[in-house]
Parts: C-alpha cells; structure tokens; sequence
C-alpha cells in the first residue's frame, strides 16, 4: 500500500517532524539519519533536543532488535 498522508500542526517543526521521524524509523526501517535526511528534503524540521535525545534512543533499541 502507497500514499500520502498530512501531518499538521500549529508549527510543524519540531513535535510532528518527531512523530513523522519515529513513523519512518519503526515502519520503513529507517536509520535515525536517513529519516532525518528524508524529512529534510521535502520539509524544514527542527526536533527539540530532548526529542532528539529520544529518537537517538529508540534509534538504538531498533538497531539491537534488528540484530538479534
């Protein structure tokens, strides 16, 4: 299955962009850097450094779930 999908908010560059991040990294099996760099070429984003320090986290419990 393919689309499209709007994710909105006041701002959008910060909690959504983090949503939209999480999304790419658990579903399409994304690295934390390539969803970031994916995201990026279609949209200014600017995750919060405590969302960040999140994404980092979940990046590498993926990363060890992946690898067992």
């Amino acid at each position: 299955m393919s689309g499209r999908i709007l994710v909105h908010c006041a701002v959008g560059v910060s909690r959504s962009a983090t949503l939209v991040l999480a999304y790419l990294m658990i579903r399409h099996h994304m690295p934390l850097v390539e969803a970031i760099k994916t995201v990026k070429d279609h949209r200014g984003i600017i995750p919060n450094r405590g969302f960040l320090r999140q994404l980092v986290a979940l990046d590498n419990a993926l990363r060890l779930k992946r690898s067992s």
